[in-house]
């Protein structure tokens, strides 16, 4: 009877050692239905929008987005541009067309996480962009 016992500890044991190393596989990304697909077409939009929505006159062709996120209404791009620090730019599209809300530069860390997320949500962003945009700038 002990064996038997024995066996079923180390079965369960293995199964446990199985869990903890794969455990981060099976757990979901903050950006999980979020579309972070840049496309060439999105870069160009995008780098026009950003430009006309900088305080100096810039060419779209100086922007550089290097990042997009994009769920339910809102997208975020990371681009940097020759007139300021590279930046998140939150755009709105209810009406249809992307409407410039806001922008978020500088370095975090995970520690800010909570604060950078209630700032995306204060500013009208749903949740899934909220928890992708938080993880960008925010992940380890």
């Amino acid at each position: 009877m002990v064996p038997t016992f024995r066996k079923v500890a180390s079965f369960g044991s293995i199964i446990g050692a199985f869990y903890l190393i794969s455990a981060p596989a099976f757990a979901a990304s903050p950006c999980d239905g979020v579309d972070t697909h840049l496309t060439k077409q999105r870069r160009t939009d995008y780098a026009k929008l950003i430009a006309g929505n900088l305080n100096a006159k810039v060419r779209p062709s100086k922007v550089d987005v290097t990042k997009f996120m994009q769920a339910a209404g809102w997208t975020v791009v990371y681009a940097n541009v020759p007139v300021a620090d590279p930046g998140y730019f939150f755009f709105e599209t209810s009406s249809g067309a992307p409407k410039f809300k806001d922008v978020w530069g500088g370095v975090a860390d995970k520690s800010e996480a909570p604060a950078i997320f209630a700032w995306a949500m204060k500013l009208g962003a749903n949740r899934a962009i909220a928890s992708c945009f938080t993880d960008m700038v925010a992940g380890d």
